[in-house]
């Protein structure tokens, strides 16, 4: 995620540690149960603090990489990787998904949460990520809030900290994320298996080798 201001970093860190932790467990078990992957290797991509990445490690066997294109927030994950004791199952990579410095075929599960609305070149961002998906791989990248007591309880927590938020909703989503346009960049990139699923208050893309 495009965060370089260390108070940036911190703040966001923060906000995910404090208000968004109950999300990072959810989703982390929904995609290991969806993809039935419990070992092998996942990539966080835009993993911002890591806490995405840091539950799927906890949640199950797989080793974990945290990548993210911010020094200030690969420094927030460093710590996250520290503070729960997984230095040998997580480590870090200052890369942006346009240009992933990994292996074609050697990633088991891409997951994303949050980073996808930041991402310049969608076509070559979901094309690197086709191309370091393992056969049988599986990608889930997208956004949301979880359930909705999940989605009321972090708007209320949003609204206290952010004018942008309601108490009940998020704000509007950025142009250029509706699944729509996620949709042709999935195709401009040669996929074409792929569904958008949608959740209670964002949309997940889903697709595989």
């Amino acid at each position: 995620m495009p965060m370089e201001k260390t108070g940036d970093a911190e703040g966001f860190a923060a906000i995910s540690r404090e208000i968004f932790a109950p999300l990072y467990p959810y989703y982390a078990a929904r995609f290991l149960a969806a993809s039935g992957i419990r070992r092998g290797l996942c990539l966080d991509a835009g993993a911002g603090g890591g806490l995405l990445g840091l539950a799927v490690a906890e949640a199950s066997a797989c080793r974990v990489i945290l990548a993210d294109r911010s020094v200030a927030m690969l420094r927030a994950a460093r710590q996250e990787i520290a503070a729960r004791g997984l230095p040998g199952r997580a480590t870090v990579l200052g890369a942006d998904v346009t240009a992933l410095p990994l292996a074609e075929g050697c990633v088991d599960l891409v997951v994303s949460r949050g980073s996808v609305m930041f991402w310049d070149d969608l076509p070559r961002s979901f094309g690197e990520i086709w191309r370091v998906l393992a056969p049988d791989g599986r990608a889930y990248i997208g956004g949301g809030l979880g359930p909705p007591a999940m989605r009321r309880a972090i708007c209320r927590e949003m609204a206290a900290r952010d004018p942008r938020w309601r108490e009940d909703a998020p704000p509007p989503p950025r142009p250029g994320t509706d699944p729509d346009t996620q949709a042709a960049a999935l195709r401009a990139a040669g996929i074409h298996d792929f569904a958008i699923e949608p959740d209670d208050a964002g949309h997940w893309i889903v697709f595989g080798k």
